[in-house]
Parts: C-alpha cells; structure tokens; sequence
C-alpha cells in the first residue's frame, strides 16, 4: 500500500467497469505493488502471489493503438485503447490508458471540425472506472446531434463494460468477426491485511468520528453489514448502466439486465442488440465514408419499407434493363405504393416534428432515415438523449446540408393547392411517386 498509495486510492473500495477476465490481470499486474498475496473472486477461484505474476507476466497488448487523430474522407477516426480513466490528462490514448476528458475533447474538435461529416470510435478496451464514464457517453451523443452529425462506433476488438457505455452513444455500432462486446455490470475489489498484520505481531487502530468513516478499511475483514451495503451500491449502479446502454440503443432496461454482464462475439452481440453489422475491421472506415455519401446522392432516403434492401437495391436506384421498357403499374400496384409512400411520409414527418425531436436531430435523422421504429417507439428513444443547449451549434443535420447541394428534381408535390413550400416529407414522396409511376 505505501508504495502506490494513489493507485491504492483509485482501485481498491471503488466500483470499476471492467471486464471480469481483464479484471483479473488488472489486480494481479497491481498485486507486487499493492502487497497484494492471494485474489478470489466471486467464483471462488484463489490465485497466489506467484500465480498471480504469472497471470500478469501472460498478459501482453495484442496492438498498438497510439495513433495520430486521422481524417478519412469525411470520417474522423477516434481511437479509444486500453484501461478507461477520469481526469487523465492526456489528449490521447497514453500508457495503456486513455481518458475521457482526451475522448471527449477530441470529439468535440471532431464534430465542429467543416471537413468531417462523421465520427467513429475505433474501440479496443475492457473498460474502466466508473467515475467520468457515463457522463462521457451522455456527452459524446449530445455532441453528435448539436452538430448533426453521425456518430459511429467500431468493436475492433473490444468494448466491454466502461467501453460499452462509450460505444452505446453511438447511431451505428459495427463489430468485427472476432470483436467483443457487453459486460454491462461492475465490479468493486476490497484488499485485507488483517491475518497479515495479526501473523506479523501488528495492530493498526484507527480512531474515526462517524460510525462509517472507516468502512472498507483494508486492515480488517469486510464486514457482513458493509459487504451487504456495498453489494446494493453495485446493483443500483448496474441498474444505471442499463438504463443508460438501453436508451442510446433502443432497447429496453430488462433486456439490458438479462444478460448478467455476459459478453458476446461477433455475430452474437448483433443477435443480442450491443451491436448492428458485422464488418471486416479494415473496411470499417470506408463503409462509413460510403454512407455520409451516399446520403448526398439521393432525395428518397428512408423510403425503403425493406431494412434488408441496400440503397443500390431500392426502387429509386434501380433502371429497367437495357432494350425493355418499364411497365406501367396497375391500379392495385399503384394504390399499394401510394399507400406505402403516404405512411412512410407520415412516420417520418411523425419523428422529425415530434417535440422530443428537439435538440436531438441526429439522432431522429436516424431514427426516421434508417430505421423502421414507429414514432411512439421512437419518442421513447429520444426521450432518453440529453438534448443540445440551444445555440450551441449548427443543429442542421448532414443530410440537410447534402441536400443543399445537391441538383433536386423539380417535381411539384401535392400540398393542397396552397402557396406554402412542400416540406422534405412531402417533396421524398412526390420524388417516388416519379420513380415508381405511382400517383399520390
């Protein structure tokens, strides 16, 4: 203890994220330092001083994640490696540690950065302390909607427990085959001395005003009454953790709590919700550089009523083949696609106007463009982003900009006979109705 008495301070009798099999390395790395001689864990597992250095000396980082802050066409690459810490001072990822002040900091000159239409975390990290971390998850979806720009995370290879508050701020998470992901729990550790001190002849008295001043104190045994009151701390501050994964992804708290801090692979941590596409690590960046372009080359995005359909599949892109002539709907095709253009148009006027929409734009862009949540569903989801104070940014959204830009086809919409500008809802439909031959 005396050696590292500020380390001491920051790892023993405090909740951390980390993931269980890290958290092992983690106090056996510590453990010569610490005077640390035996760790169990709540499976009873016992590891002594000697195995404990073989387990720490096994323990080597698979890549070298200090990079550069990088810039790839229109996407900016946050790198987030190693243990997660607060206040560590340090812009990036140093030391095997990498801060939340530097995640946050770099991605707020990312998002107002003119040259970058999107963010993405490239994630390798087991987690960390409790303490900065969900207020940095808050954070960084709230820069992402002030800005209007998407936020994209990437498991490659791994963001468990801290890493996965981080990476459920994100619109779009992507995992690679071998990446994992989840551990939603948390973990307190708790050093004794006392048979130590007693086998050493050494009495430690420690005089204290307030009956709980000194709870946790490493040179007794934890008492049954503050094991109990430390084990409700962990629970309520689990629940947290779900609530606050659960409302940046969609999902519901229960669900959240039901995987018990498991973590998935690959395409099991799609199946269970903690992550959206399955994507080779090296392809990552370029995949999201398509879709901020992809974005300035169409006005009838969102229109897809198949999830499973990629833009290039959609009727809006697709030609007749050459030498045929495209036939004529009949009436019932007609009707039917009139009918799916008219809910569409109002499901995605329903999300972008609806009053939680404010101050969230990114987030109901999304919600609206790219994915097929009723407007009720997604009111809930938005209800649990913290919205971007008023002034703060440009609150125009990346799509609102592209469209700017962009050469729109002069299609009249119906707007019932009135002078007033057809609003982007109506004028997506009237561009369908012109690419499928359907009439509103």
């Amino acid at each position: 203890m005396k050696s590292m008495p500020h380390i001491a301070s920051r790892v023993l009798n405090k909740p951390l994220l980390l993931e269980p099999g890290y958290a092992r390395t983690f106090f056996s790395a510590l453990a010569p330092r610490l005077g640390i001689m035996e760790l169990h864990d709540a499976e009873g597992t016992i590891l002594t001083g000697e195995q404990m250095r073989m387990r720490a000396d096994r323990f080597t980082s698979t890549r070298e994640r200090n990079r550069p802050y990088e810039v790839v066409d229109g996407v900016a690459v946050l790198p987030v490696s190693g243990s997660l810490v607060h206040k560590f001072g340090h812009l990036q990822p140093y030391s095997g540690m990498t801060g939340y002040d530097g995640i946050i900091a770099r991605a707020a000159e990312a998002f107002a950065d003119p040259e970058v239409l999107g963010v993405m975390t490239d994630n390798d990290t087991p987690g960390g302390e409790v303490a900065g971390c969900f207020n940095a998850s808050r954070k960084l979806r709230e820069l992402a909607d002030a800005a209007g720009k998407p936020l994209w995370s990437l498991c490659y290879d791994m963001n468990c427990s801290a890493g996965m508050a981080l990476a459920s701020s994100a619109h779009r998470r992507l995992i690679t085959e071998s990446g994992v992901a989840g551990s939603v729990g948390v973990v307190m550790a708790h050093t004794s001395y006392e048979k130590y001190l007693e086998e050493e002849g050494m009495a430690v008295t420690l005089i204290h005003s307030g009956a709980r001043k000194v709870e946790g104190n490493p040179y007794q045994n934890l008492p049954e009454d503050v094991l109990a009151r430390f084990q409700s701390e962990m629970d309520t501050l689990r629940t947290d953790f779900a609530q606050l994964v659960a409302g940046h992804m969609g999902m519901t708290q229960e669900a959240v709590l039901a995987t018990e801090a498991a973590t998935y692979r690959g395409q099991a941590a799609i199946d269970v919700g903690f992550a959206d596409e399955l994507v080779n690590g090296l392809d990552a960046v370029s995949l999201f550089a398509e879709h901020l372009s992809a974005q300035g080359r169409t006005t009838t995005i969102g229109l897809n009523m198949d999830p499973n359909k990629t833009q290039a599949e959609t009727p809006e892109t697709q030609g007749p083949a050459a030498g045929t002539e495209t036939p004529a709907p009949t009436a019932d095709t007609a009707t039917l696609q009139a009918q799916a253009a008219s809910d569409a148009q109002a499901r995605i006027k329903g999300i972008l106007n609806h009053a939680e929409a404010e101050g969230r734009s990114a987030t109901a862009n999304h919600l609206a463009f790219e994915t097929t949540m009723s407007v009720e569903d997604a009111a809930k989801v938005l209800a649990t982003v913290p919205a971007a104070a008023t002034g703060a940014a440009d609150m125009s959204t990346a799509l609102d900009r592209h469209m700017e830009n962009e050469q729109q086809p002069e299609v009249g919409a119906d707007t019932g006979g009135g002078d007033e500008e057809p609003d982007l809802a109506a004028q997506m439909l009237a561009d369908f109705n012109e690419a499928t031959g359907a009439k509103a």
